[in-house]
């Protein structure tokens, strides 16, 4: 992956690796939405940009020379379509809104994505965005649009999202402006998961399933393990699927009829270290889809997965050790 990112660094030209350096120096996006300003973006002639500043000027030279008003008025024409052409390239990505949603935990082997959601008070043309992985066109023909922006398939870890960089043409093809953007937020990916049969992995006392609900009950937390089933008046509110209540006005509540079998352990078993990681992984999916408390033993550490946020904590550990 290290090689892949060199062989795309080189491929930058001077001014794209210049203006990305100064661009991630100077302007942190920390959180939140992303507005780009004038101050954000950078501009430069293109090759054909460069042959029609070249036309002015021999122009200028020529109708000077010969005393030509009407060469002289071409210039102006000219030089007027260059100028705007350049102000119409800034203002075409000037007031560009973007936000970022990256998922909480990702797995080694799969290509994994960000999503970008932008909009624009006014619609934009001729855009693109350029990553770790290609080019990809942006219709803002409707001034807002979301795609899956694809960062590449990273090995087990914590990364940085890479720099994107955003680019126009428009109107003429003359003149380019980009912008770099670092959306924040981490990449946690995961070991691949290796999963067995349920009936692989041994389960815990019931007690402790039940120390699991109650923990739960306390912090008034309705996570997403179990079936759902109807509202009885004996079941505590916050096993009630508020979610569902919202969209649907159906008072159902989660079931966590696996948890009287007790959790599933899982210990991290000696050996080779990415292949213990897997196991462990696999049987996180694996309690997540049935709908069973888990522990988890790593390096030393306890982890009681018992709901969504405790989930994350785990692979997150999984991804750094």
């Amino acid at each position: 992956m290290a090689a892949r990112d060199r062989q795309k660094t080189k491929a930058l030209s001077f001014s794209e690796r210049l203006t990305r350096r100064l661009a991630l120096r100077r302007r942190k996006w920390t959180s939140g939405v992303w507005h780009i300003r004038q101050s954000h973006i950078f501009i430069l002639p293109n090759r054909y940009g460069f042959y029609a500043g070249f036309l002015v000027l021999a122009s200028f030279a020529m109708g000077y020379k010969v005393q030509n008003n009407f060469i002289l008025l071409g210039v102006i024409f000219l030089f007027l379509v260059f100028m705007l052409s350049l102000i119409a390239s800034v203002r075409n990505i000037q007031g560009l809104k973007i936000d970022v949603h990256i998922e909480p935990y990702y797995f080694a082997g799969q290509m994994h994505h960000i999503r970008l959601s932008l909009r624009k008070d006014q619609p934009a043309f001729n855009l693109k965005l350029s990553g770790p992985m290609g080019d990809m066109v942006l219709d803002l023909s409707k001034s807002a649009t979301s795609l899956l922006v694809p960062v590449g398939k990273l090995p087990r870890g914590v990364h940085e999202v890479p720099p994107i960089k955003i680019e126009t043409l428009f109107p003429f093809g003359i003149a380019r402006a980009w912008s770099w953007l670092r959306p924040p937020g981490d990449v946690v990916v995961a070991p691949m998961p290796r999963e067995q049969a349920i009936a692989a992995y041994p389960r815990g006392n019931p007690a402790m399933a039940q120390k699991a609900e109650q923990k739960r009950q306390q912090n008034n937390v309705a996570d997403e393990l179990g079936d759902l089933r109807d509202y009885a008046d004996s079941d505590p509110p916050a096993r009630i699927d508020w979610k569902r209540y919202a969209a649907t006005r159906e008072t159902m509540v989660r079931d966590h009829g696996l948890d009287a079998q007790g959790e599933m352990i899982l210990r991290q078993p000696k050996g080779d270290l990415e292949n213990s990681l897997s196991y462990l992984s696999g049987g996180l999916l694996v309690a997540e889809r049935i709908g069973a408390p888990a522990r988890m033993t790593l390096q030393g550490a306890d982890y009681q997965v018992y709901d969504k946020p405790a989930r994350e904590k785990a692979y997150y550990a999984l991804a750094r050790t």
